[in-house]
């Protein structure tokens, strides 16, 4: 797990390693966000697979929550994958993509940090910044500019979350937010809830 002092954190490539393609039709990144999806991916086939999580977890059909065992110190081997989509009032309900590229935000209430901000489009024009506000040394807010623009996991939002503090439960608020500020004055947000186990526990779905 990544620890530091400062407020923000500029991150200027892709933290992420992503096992699905997005599937479900093109996405316009067009319109105004009327629909928020969080949910946790499996990372299938990735030495980061999550048994605990349905190997379909997508935006269509999210696994909303997950315990996992709490991550030894200093590192991020229990983190869990958080993703996202936005949709407009246009898209369909079975879409797994996002049909709307705008301003989003991953902010966490609970234990533990947003270990992995990507940046949406590597070198290009888009920005993803983590906030650490109290100084803690864990980081709150992932402010991502638009969803990732190609490869695989194109057209949704990505995140990691990831604890070392002990025991205890982290909730992850996604939300489309234009001012960049989080997620708690948001309409449109969705979330997904991590609980996390000692690390002599086993984990469970």
């Amino acid at each position: 797990m990544i620890r530091r002092t400062s407020a923000a954190v500029v991150i200027g490539a892709s933290a992420l390693a992503l096992g699905l393609v997005a599937v479900g039709g093109p996405a316009t990144g067009a319109g105004t966000p009327v629909r928020a999806t969080a949910y946790i991916r499996a990372d299938v086939g990735l030495a980061t697979f999550n048994p605990n999580v349905s190997a379909g977890s997508n935006c269509a059909m999210p696994a909303t929550s997950d315990t996992q065992t709490v991550s030894a110190m200093g590192t991020t081997a229990n983190n869990v994958h958080v993703d996202a989509c936005l949709f407009g009032s246009g898209a369909a309900p079975g879409a797994t993509v996002s049909d709307v590229d705008v301003p989003a935000t991953y902010e966490i209430f609970g234990v533990g940090t947003i270990s992995a901000c990507p940046d949406p489009d590597g070198a290009g024009s888009k920005t993803a910044v983590r906030h650490d506000h109290d100084g803690d040394g864990n980081f709150e807010h992932c402010h991502q500019s638009g969803y990732q623009s190609t490869g695989t996991g194109a057209l949704e939002y990505h995140a990691r979350v990831n604890n070392t503090a002990g025991a205890g439960q982290t909730r992850v608020l996604f939300c489309n937010d234009p001012d960049q500020d989080g997620c708690v004055d948001e309409a449109v947000r969705n979330q997904v809830a991590v609980g996390w186990l000692p690390g002599s526990q086993p984990t469970g779905g």
